[in-house]
C-alpha cells in the first residue's frame, strides 16, 4: 500500500473532498430520516387524537380490541362512502400525487421497480 508521503497532493486533496462529501451525505440522510420520523410521529398523534375525539371510550380497550372495532367500522358502507367522498373533494394536485404513489406501490408488489 502507498504511504501518505508517497501520495500526490491531488490524491490527498481528492481523498479529503471525498471524506467531506461522505460526511455531508450522511448528515443529509440523518436529517431526512429525522424529518420522516417527525412527520410519522405527528401523523400518529393526530390519528390518536381523532380516535379519542370521536370514540372517547377508546382508552378502555386494548390494542386487539381496538383493531377489531376499527376494522369493523371501516367495513361499513357509510364509512366507505365518506372515504370516497373525501378523496373526491381533495384538490387535484393531491389526487395526482396519491395516484402516482399508488402506481409505485403496485409496481413494488409486482416486483418491478
Amino acid at each position: 500500500m502507498i504511504s501518505q508521503e508517497e501520495k500526490s497532493k491531488k490524491v490527498l486533496l481528492a481523498e479529503e473532498k471525498l471524506a467531506q462529501a461522505k460526511a455531508q451525505l450522511n448528515k443529509a440522510k440523518r436529517e431526512q430520516r429525522a424529518e420522516i420520523e417527525k412527520a410519522k410521529s405527528h401523523h400518529k398523534y393526530m390519528m390518536g387524537g381523532a380516535v379519542a375525539k370521536y370514540f372517547p371510550d377508546c382508552y378502555e380497550f386494548d390494542e386487539l380490541e381496538m383493531n377489531r372495532i376499527i376494522a369493523c367500522a371501516f367495513q361499513t358502507r357509510d364509512v366507505k362512502n365518506i372515504i370516497e367522498l373525501v378523496k373526491k373533494e381533495r384538490p387535484a394536485q393531491e389526487q395526482e400525487i396519491e395516484e402516482s404513489e399508488g402506481a409505485e406501490d403496485e409496481e413494488d408488489e409486482d416486483g418491478n421497480e
